[in-house]
């Protein structure tokens, strides 16, 4: 009987131990702003969409310009539309240049040099506790 108990204080003593030692787990870590950028560039430029769902807010807005015609775009059309060219290289050298860089979020232009036409967009990319996602995505005409 002694060893009994024995056997049962142990063995709560381990549940007890493993259910405290679960509940002090830490988070994984999240995504930096210049990680979160470069899952964009990869989507844009070489088509690799893996994380892109994650690093896009739920309310982002892509607004693009074209003459006098503006159309903005939500997150779901955005997703199609980069799985519509999931894979796909655009063949074009880019660069990124930080506009603004704050602890709540920063700006970058990303421009798209395809021969003689450069594609320029201005990425938002805000703190949305605990994460970094992009909240805009805007096109500026050339």
């Amino acid at each position: 009987m002694k060893n009994l108990k024995s056997i049962m204080l142990g063995l709560a003593l381990l549940v007890t131990g493993t259910v405290a030692n679960a509940a002090n787990k830490p988070t994984p870590a999240t995504l930096t702003k210049n990680e979160v950028l470069n899952i964009y560039v990869n989507a844009v430029v070489h088509g690799k969409t893996e994380g892109l769902n994650e690093i896009l807010d739920d309310n982002i807005q892509y607004i693009m310009t074209r003459g006098n015609n503006v159309t903005t775009l939500n997150k779901k059309r955005i997703l199609a539309s980069f799985k519509a060219s999931e894979n796909v290289e655009q063949g074009c050298k880019y660069t990124t240049t930080v506009i603004e860089d704050t602890r709540e979020g920063m700006i970058v232009k990303l421009e798209l040099q395809y021969g003689g036409y450069v594609r320029t967009n201005l990425i938002t990319i805000s703190l949305n506790r605990p994460d970094w996602k992009i909240t805009k995505i805007e096109n500026v005409p050339s």
